[in-house]
């Protein structure tokens, strides 16, 4: 009898001792552009921390449409300038993750000196994501605008939707040339003929946060997160794909 009530106690106290987190999870949410990244940093957070990370994807109005929706999702990865203006969704703050930036690729057989190639009309299809919502489509616009040979382009455009939509037309051959951002390119170098980073004067800062959606801001799972994006190991991974 005694012998089985200090194997419940040593039990008990095993349980008392495991990680406080093992039992937790957060839902966070991306722009499809940085999936790499962010499920990189999601994989090594779990790992140090125990803490279940559910992970979501895809165009930032779908993102922030289920995040109200739902009430689940804890923290939105994306740029700085178009979550502080959303109003559908409330921040209490920001996690700092990296600066985007924006880059001109093209497919394999094709060859690019300079961006000013893109006015030789050889390239019949210059692929952008969204200009109105995506933000490397935004950039990619101002770019265009701020060189001067947004007119020369103009009637060339291909818009798509999202970063990795124009991925997927230059890895098959569908455009002569589109804009990503590095954190992308990086990604699907293999599968590309080439690509170069767009001089940054020429369009806007890219500041890639972490939004932390108000009401999750005192969650211990959130609180572990901010933590562990300042570390050493997530800025590593962070300057692996380009932030």
């Amino acid at each position: 009898m005694i012998r089985r009530i200090l194997l419940l106690c040593l039990l008990l106290v095993s349980v008392a001792l495991s990680p406080l987190h093992a039992a937790q999870s957060v839902l966070i949410g991306s722009g499809a552009g940085y999936k790499r990244p962010v499920a990189e940093l999601a994989e090594s957070f779990t790992k140090k921390t125990g803490i279940r990370v559910e992970q979501i994807y895809g165009h930032m109005a779908g993102i922030l449409s289920q995040a109200k929706q739902s009430g689940q999702v804890a923290v939105v990865f994306g740029d700085l300038s178009y979550l502080e203006k959303v109003d559908t969704v409330a921040f209490s703050g920001f996690l700092p993750v990296g600066e985007g930036r924006l880059v001109l690729a093209w497919p394999k057989g094709a060859a690019v000196q300079s961006p000013s190639d893109l006015a030789d009309p050889r390239f019949a299809r210059i692929a952008l994501p969204d200009a109105k919502a995506a933000i490397y489509g935004i950039a990619a616009t101002e770019f265009l605008q701020r060189s001067g040979i947004e007119a020369s382009v103009k009637s060339r455009i291909q818009m798509v939707a999202t970063v990795p939509q124009v991925s997927a037309y230059l890895v098959s051959g569908e455009v002569d040339a589109g804009f990503i951002n590095l954190t992308e390119a990086l990604g699907i170098r293999e599968r590309i003929g080439g690509y170069m980073e767009i001089d940054r004067a020429l369009y806007s800062p890219i500041r890639i946060v972490g939004g932390v959606v108000k009401g999750f801001e005192s969650q211990e799972a959130v609180e572990a997160l901010a933590t562990f994006l300042k570390s050493a190991e997530a800025r590593e991974i962070l300057g692996k794909h380009g932030l």
